[in-house]
């Protein structure tokens, strides 16, 4: 998919002017240079998890990957040179903070917001939400009386964790060290009930518990899921703000290439199963919130 148009420049002005905050900067650490010049983006990758990340022949897909190539091109655009995105593997969130505070990584993509992480790392506008919630067999509706006395299997230091434990008093938790082995101990049976992100749990259910319900209803949370940069790379944040900001505005507008590649992951014909309508009102609003964007049918001036 070409991602090499540049944003209007109202909208570049707008992201760069919103890329977390007004307030003053802290001196840049930006090591944008040596990046560029050694022509490659460093780009963490915690496991290999629908719909955000999976592993295949050539290397890696998925939903982080759509914003990571278009990371990419707006980077190649600005410096005309070449970069290639080079991929660190980690098995969790963890690892991942650790190798950006090092300086041994440029970006993550694919990383649901908390508070705690935003005091490591900067996050850039959102290409995603999801809520928390559980796989849970038929007869359980989710809510803290169906699930008082039960096992809980989570991913450990996640914010479905903490999001539950802080909900579910009565429930006993299961702590695995990575998303693959909690879904692993979902299909072997040594856990009956898994919390997590929707996006992953839906993305996950045909493949490792096709007769379990996603539930409640209503999830105990929602979080945003973005890209996010080590403190002071200013450069890439704002890099990385105007490419994902454009991919949100070309599905809004309805460019057909775009929607193909998001839709893939977590549209209609994908596990999800998200609507067209529905991912291009989140994308609207989140262009609205930190811009001012709006389609030209929503106008009430």
């Amino acid at each position: 998919m070409p991602f090499h148009r540049v944003l209007r420049p109202a909208l570049v002005c707008a992201l760069g002017f919103m890329a977390f905050g007004c307030q003053a900067k802290l001196p840049s650490t930006d090591t944008g240079t040596n990046r560029r010049t050694a022509g490659q983006l460093r780009a963490v990758v915690v496991g290999e998890e629908l719909p955000l990340t999976t592993k295949t022949d050539a290397g890696y897909d998925g939903l982080s990957f759509v914003f990571l190539e278009a990371i990419r091109d707006q980077l190649i655009h600005t410096d005309g040179k070449k970069i290639a995105i080079q991929t660190v593997p980690v098995t969790n969130v963890r690892e991942a903070l650790s190798l950006l505070e090092q300086g041994k990584a440029d970006l993550a993509c694919g990383m649901d917001f908390s508070w705690e992480r935003q005091t490591r790392v900067d996050y850039t506008l959102p290409f995603a939400t999801t809520g928390i919630r559980l796989l849970a067999p038929k007869g359980n509706d989710g809510t803290p009386n169906s699930l008082k006395g039960k096992t809980i299997g989570v991913v450990q230091d996640s914010v479905a964790a903490s999001v539950l434990a802080n909900n579910l008093e009565a429930a006993t938790f299961q702590f695995f060290p990575s998303p693959a082995a909690a879904l692993e101990a979902l299909k072997d049976g040594t856990i009956s009930i898994l919390g997590g992100d929707s996006l992953w749990l839906r993305a996950s259910r045909k493949a490792a518990a096709p007769k379990d319900n996603l539930v409640p209803d209503q999830p105990y949370a929602r979080t945003a899921v973005a890209c996010v940069v080590p403190e002071g790379h200013e450069s890439l944040l704002d890099a990385s703000n105007i490419a994902i900001g454009r991919v949100l505005q070309d599905y809004v507008d309805g460019d057909q290439a775009v929607r193909k590649e998001i839709n893939s992951w977590i549209g209609s014909g994908s596990d999800v199963g998200l609507n067209d309508d529905d991912i291009a009102h989140y994308y609207s609003v989140v262009l609205a919130t930190v811009t001012g964007f709006r389609k030209d049918t929503d106008r009430t001036d």
